[in-house]
């Protein structure tokens, strides 16, 4: 079954947990078609995870995408790879070794475009990259 991620507003009435879904037809098609399989294969309940929503990546000097490209860049110069090619990598360690989030299209996996990052995912692609370094046996500098 699908999955989707929602960042939501809680809304109050007392007794209840409210959310309010967002206006983006997309999000409320996905979710709808969701609830309905959960209404006719699990009884009308759902599996949900409550937890703080994270903030985009940072950017410009001395952010996290500033820190992770120069590790990329770095892993490039010495491997004589693409930026792509090592970026790629980067993202599927991150997939393997760090729970990062990816699709399935047809049997292929995409992880999730660093542009779509929050600071917990892109942390992730920070640790992926000291870890490939590592398995290369690569310094990386900060």
């Amino acid at each position: 079954m699908a999955e989707i991620r929602i960042t939501m507003k809680r809304v109050f009435r007392k007794g209840f947990l409210c959310l309010e879904i967002p206006e983006d037809e997309g999000i409320r098609e996905a979710l709808k078609k969701i609830l309905i399989s959960c209404r006719e294969k699990y009884n009308d309940f759902v599996q949900v995870t409550i937890k703080p929503p994270y903030k985009p990546r940072t950017t410009g000097a001395k952010s996290q995408n500033h820190h992770l490209n120069g590790h990329i860049v770095q892993l490039c110069n010495i491997t004589q790879h693409s930026y792509e090619e090592i970026k790629y990598c980067v993202k599927m360690k991150a997939v393997e070794a760090l729970e990062y989030p990816y699709t399935i299209i047809n049997g292929y996996l995409l992880p999730k475009s660093e542009h779509e990052c929050n600071t917990e995912e892109c942390a992730k692609l920070i640790e992926a990259a000291h870890l490939l370094a590592a398995d290369w046996q690569i310094v990386l500098k900060e």
